[in-house]
């Protein structure tokens, strides 16, 4: 058996949150952004998706398989690899061997009584063995994320584990790597096993995400994804934030960490992240009993150069160590009856705050380290090992502004990697409003929200989110093949459509409510819906109107002629390119002329403009047809590209070239919004078309690899933007808030392209999706998939217009069109005039009341900010007066945003309701407020 290690840029074999649907029968299609290189199918058919969950599991056979493209291991090769699964457990106690994930019959991750078990079987010279390790099960009803790495050399194989970003015993074996089962050495069961005589060892509980990715050489934790591994432990993060309450017991912020509270004496927080400390009787102290005897600990401070006056006693580390002030540029290192004088580097400056940085570590060998700048060792020293006093004190005899105060424990990590205060003071200077800004390592929660609340749209994103409602065409030879994803290698003869009506298409979403459409000009197979100049699989090389049909151009002529606006949708994957050897060839990337003209080029001699743009062949082969589309077509409002990586074995990859994308569609296109993977719009983490409840704009995001935005905190995360979400995109790596707005997409039937079979989801669906999309600051992006003849199917357009009926009755004339209004702040009449650039201007706290005409029965009250000033509403209530005078609150909310549709907790009989914004981040612009 051979050893074939992945080359270290291997891309994921899978990572689906399972956002998608199982459209065709058992089998299993991609959402968009998922990786799935293979085939997934649930087991049983019982199995169900849900937005919220992921994939349900009642255990017993339930449970899924994925099938790679090319085998990671299994029969004549091994690999190293790594699997993730976020997983909810329903109950503590599963099924015997419930098991979470399973490798080629082999490897595994299960439960076994009241421990979690994981490990491998191996054969040797015709005995088996299994090689495990157990840790007690994790707590039910909560998502965990249980990680697996599987290295493979030197005869044997070693699997890491991690839970929850804990590092586990790993299971090795110096004899004998993992024996794969000879039917499943190619198989991974998701909430299942896949050996053949024990498929009865389902989950219980639901699985949210799973990730299978092949690594080289020795693993690396840092290639994790799904929980970050723990390589230190914060026990105290204080960056002042809270309050000093009775007693001097510290009531921390959110965000802040202290288990039990620091006592602080003679100290007061004058404002967020300063604390100041008035006289010699000050300090503050922190219960170090619980620390581990085993661990290193390592204490740290950030003061104003103020404070730093002889005699202050800075920090006081477990009784064996002490850093004493001497004066402005130096203190005193005692520990073991000996003083060290260690000099201070000048004073950092951050937003115009000059502050010092100190740091006191032990260690369990006796070494005392000295750290007068986050990562920078000024001193360190040896001491014989002495007794703990289990205390941490702070600026004892102190005057002047403390910033903050940690604590951390470490394992045989250097202590200039472990600290938590790197990013205080927790300080805020003016900021200039602008579509994205950086996030700090370590920045405080106060910051982060102000830089939230300074983050603005871009004018394309403003008028993207105003439209609401936008439609999906999803057409091309999958609708003649009846896949959903094509081969690439499909006759374009196929594609016959018998009477193409695109007026009809642009008539039935104009009335109702659409207010632009997307054509999938070319989905994964490759094939083009208008003749290309850098193809022949198009309709160009179909029978269909003697090969000069152009569908593209039918499309933009009739949606602009019935007034809707123009999106395209390109597949980054491609199918054909691959065959033809374009796509994922392993082609350099370098500069390229765009557009790159072909022999007899119609457009030769005529005064072109030309760019110079990085790219592979297949990048290349896109940047010329972005070309053609946005210089051929008129105006296109919205660029549509997925994440799909395209069906193609494990070992190739096409890096896509999204810089030189977004730079072409912005030269030609500066209005267009470029979705999902894409800087503009994001996906909303589904295919159900549902946005989360509070759905924010503003996110937390990094940048891949390929130079295309990302979640931060995945695509799968119920919580994209609060002040905790804001925290845990900071903590999970993230490099910038941006104005990211959500796309929700759904189809209107169950498959993407048209299947005669497949009905229309009912009117109450559709409903409840218009509320939980549009409703819940998000655009609605609805699937209308044309069928053979090139319409769309008249069941989908009668349910059509059965749904914005049942809209126009749920939401009749809004009875604050025009109704008195009173409020705080200025210009309270701005939210009911029915003018999205005009609003009621009011800090926190403020409260708007309307009258109503009458006595009338309120059922929805609608709400929108004047979103060019960014999301500012964290959260509010609605309250109705009552017939004796009082108001009763009828319905909370979070987050508003540019649409926030609330039912109410049951129909009200008033004619004066109010609305009062309880938290914001700045100052609130509400732009409208209906009552239905």
């Amino acid at each position: 058996m051979s050893i074939v290690p992945a080359d270290a840029a291997d891309p994921d074999v899978l990572d689906v949150s399972f956002g998608g649907s199982f459209s065709s029968g058992n089998t299993y299609t991609a959402a968009t952004g998922e990786v799935m290189g293979g085939t997934v199918t649930r087991r049983t058919g019982a199995e169900s998706l849900d937005p919220a969950r992921g994939l349900v599991l009642a255990g017993g056979l339930d449970g899924a398989v994925f099938q790679p493209g090319t085998p990671l291991s299994g029969g004549d090769v091994e690999r190293s690899f790594l699997i993730e699964a976020a997983y909810t457990p329903a109950t503590a106690t599963q099924g015997n061997l419930a098991t979470v994930v399973a490798i080629g019959g082999a490897i595994f991750g299960r439960y076994t009584g009241s421990s979690l078990q994981y490990g491998f079987s191996t054969e040797v010279g015709g005995e088996w063995r299994d090689v495990v390790q157990t840790v007690p099960v994790p707590s039910a009803g909560e998502q965990h994320v249980l990680a697996l790495a599987y290295e493979v050399g030197g005869g044997g194989a070693t699997l890491h584990a991690f839970l929850d970003g804990q590092q586990l015993p790993a299971a090795v074996s110096s004899n004998g790597a993992a024996t794969w089962h000879p039917t499943a050495g190619a198989e991974i069961g998701i909430g299942n096993e896949v050996h053949p005589s024990a498929l009865q060892r389902g989950l219980a509980g639901s699985v949210r995400q799973v990730r299978l990715a092949s690594f080289s050489g020795a693993f690396n934790p840092a290639d994790l994804r799904l929980a970050r591994p723990v390589v230190s432990t914060a026990k105290v993060s204080v960056g002042f934030e809270g309050a000093v309450g009775a007693g001097g017991t510290y009531q921390l912020a959110l965000g802040e960490k202290a288990d039990p509270a620091p006592v602080v004496s003679g100290g007061t927080v004058a404002e967020p992240g300063r604390l100041r400390l008035n006289d010699a009787s000050t300090g503050i102290t922190w219960d170090a009993s619980g620390l581990s005897e085993d661990s290193g600990v390592l204490a740290e401070t950030v003061v104003s150069p103020d404070l730093l006056q002889a005699g202050t006693n800075l920090i006081d580390l477990l009784g064996l160590a002490q850093l004493v002030a001497v004066g402005n540029h130096a203190v005193e290192l005692k520990t073991g009856g000996e003083t060290t004088r260690v000099e201070f580097p000048p004073a950092s400056v951050k937003e115009g705050v000059r502050y010092q940085y100190l740091g006191l570590a032990v260690e369990p060998d006796g070494a005392v380290t000295v750290l007068t700048r986050p990562a920078e060792v000024a001193v360190r020293r040896t001491v014989a090992p002495t007794a703990r006093n289990g205390e941490v004190r702070w600026l004892f005899g102190a005057r002047g502004t403390a910033y903050g105060i940690g604590v951390s424990a470490f394992l045989g990590k250097p202590p200039a990697d472990v600290q938590v205060l790197r990013a205080l003071p927790c300080v805020v200077g003016r900021l200039k409003p602008a579509q994205s800004m950086p996030v700090e390592t370590g920045e405080c929660v106060t910051s982060l929200v102000a830089k939230a609340s300074a983050i603005r749209p871009e004018p394309r994103q403003v008028a993207w989110q105003r439209m609401e409602q936008t439609a999906f065409l999803h057409f091309g030879v999958n609708t003649f093949t009846g896949l959903e994803w094509g081969h690439g290698d499909e006759d374009p003869n196929l594609f016959q459509p018998t009477g193409l009506d695109t007026d009809q298409w642009a008539r039935t979403l104009r009335d109702s409510g659409f207010k632009l459409a997307i054509l999938t000009v070319k989905h994964h197979d490759g094939f083009l819906l208008y003749p290309s100049r850098y193809s022949d699989h198009s309709v160009a090389a179909s029978s269909w109107l003697d090969g000069k049909g152009d569908v593209v151009r039918a499309f933009a002529t009739s949606m602009r002629r019935y007034g809707l606006k123009v999106g395209f949708y390109m597949s980054p994957a491609d199918e054909n390119q691959y065959l033809d050897g374009v796509y994922a060839n392993g082609s350099a990337h370098t500069p390229r002329t765009i557009p790159t003209l072909v022999p007899g080029d119609d457009r030769t001699g005529r005064d072109l403009p030309a760019y110079t743009l990085t790219a592979s062949d297949y990048g290349a082969y896109m940047l010329n047809q972005l070309y053609e589309l946005l210089t051929e077509y008129g105006p296109v409002d919205e660029v549509w590209f997925d994440g799909a990586q395209g069906r193609i074995p494990p070992d190739k990859v096409e890096t896509y070239d999204f810089p030189s994308w977004y730079e072409l569609i912005r030269e030609l296109a500066p209005q267009a919004t470029i979705a999902v993977s894409g800087p503009d719009v994001r996906w909303v983490g589904n295919e159900s078309g549902l946005a989360r409840p509070d759905e924010f704009s503003v996110v937390p995001t990094i940048t891949k690899a390929n130079g295309a935005p990302e979640y931060a905190l995945g695509y799968a995360a119920a919580d994209q933007g609060s002040r905790k979400a804001l925290l845990a995109g900071r903590d999970a790596g993230a490099t910038r808030l941006a104005w990211w707005p959500a796309e929700s997409d759904v189809s209107i039937r169950e498959g993407w392209f048209h299947h005669a079979e497949q009905e229309p989801r009912s009117v109450e669906q559709l409903a409840d999706i218009y509320y939980k999309s549009v409703g819940r600051n998000s655009v609605l992006l609805m699937n209308i998939p044309p069928d053979r003849t090139g319409r769309f199917d008249a069941r989908d357009v009668t349910r059509l217009a059965e749904w914005r009926a049942q809209l126009a009755a749920d939401m009749p004339r809004d009875l604050a069109r025009g109704a008195r209004v009173s409020g705080d702040g200025s210009n309270p009449r701005a939210a009911v005039d029915g003018e999205l650039d005009t609003a009621w201007v009011t800090p926190a706290g403020g409260t708007l009341s309307v009258r109503l005409p009458a006595r009338t029965t309120v059922r929805r009250v609608a709400l929108g900010e004047d979103i060019r000033f960014g999301q500012q509403v964290e959260s509010g209530v609605v309250e109705a007066r009552e017939a004796g005078g009082d108001w009763r609150q009828v319905v909370a909310f979070g987050t508003v945003g540019h649409k926030r549709i609330l039912a109410l907790d049951s129909p009200v009989v008033a004619d004066e309701l109010r609305v009062r914004i309880t938290q914001s981040r700045g100052l609130v612009r509400l732009a409208t407020l209906s009552v239905y």
